[in-house]
């Protein structure tokens, strides 16, 4: 008989808690509902930055929302990964507050190239091969990419013909960079235009910061001889050879 009175007494205290914690679902899942689909946690206000090349209204066609939607409606992710859809979006940062206020963080890309998308048509390319524009009608002063396929729409990316080329841009610092007009591949050499009107022979795409290296010493060299031999050949680096004309090479 006592052992029928305890079994009772359990079972009855084992209802209670399932029955307790299931009340407390019960109001957590009533309280999301209301809250999420309420006026009370709508949002309010959506705050962009980090924006420069791109627009505010560029921005908001992506975000998938329009305030006065719920807030525990936004898919931060989801809305992440649209925004990275667009050309100049190199990553972005969606965070909900409670307040009702959405802060969406913009990181652009840089353009560092250009490259043809028709004769004499240029586009913005980022250093990742990203088409960032349409054609320009004037485009910056920036290298420009010739010898490889022609470029796509706004937010594909060049054909992997362009790899050795935009390899060649990133490892060059800013200063030397921008002394660059062109850079082709010329059979499976590349070969890059200084705005000096100096031609500079890279060979492969192999050793490129020993030959960057090389070409900044060289320069630096030639400048301090006053010199400004027409081809530099910085295929070896250890041995880069300069020429004014393609049959005589000779060494700094």
């Amino acid at each position: 008989m006592g052992e029928t009175t305890s079994s009772g007494r359990r079972w009855s205290r084992t209802r209670r808690i399932v029955g307790g914690t299931a009340l407390v679902l019960a109001v957590l899942s009533a309280t999301y509902i209301f809250l999420g689909r309420s006026s009370l946690l709508d949002v309010e206000e959506v705050e962009i930055y980090g924006i420069h090349r791109i627009t505010a209204v560029e921005i908001e066609e992506k975000l998938g929302f329009r305030r006065g939607d719920p807030l525990l409606s936004v898919d931060s992710q989801e809305v992440q990964r649209n925004l990275e859809l667009l050309p100049w979006v190199l990553a972005a940062d969606v965070e909900r507050r409670w307040n009702g206020l959405i802060r969406v963080g913009i990181v652009e890309r840089r353009a560092t190239a250009l490259a043809m998308v028709a004769p004499q048509r240029w586009v913005l390319i980022d250093i990742s091969g990203r088409v960032l524009t349409e054609a320009l009608p004037f485009p910056p002063d920036l290298p420009r990419l010739s010898g490889v396929h022609a470029a796509g729409t706004p937010g594909s990316y060049m054909s992997t013909d362009s790899t050795a080329l935009l390899a060649v841009l990133g490892a060059l610092p800013t200063e030397l960079g921008q002394r660059f007009y062109s850079l082709r591949r010329d059979g499976n050499e590349i070969v890059g235009d200084l705005k000096s009107g100096q031609e500079v022979v890279f060979g492969d795409d192999g050793r490129l910061s020993a030959k960057v290296i090389a070409l900044a010493a060289t320069l630096t060299h030639l400048e301090d001889q006053n010199r400004n031999d027409r081809y530099i050949d910085v295929s070896t680096p250890r041995d880069v050879l300069l020429r004014n004309d393609p049959e005589r090479p000779k060494t700094p």
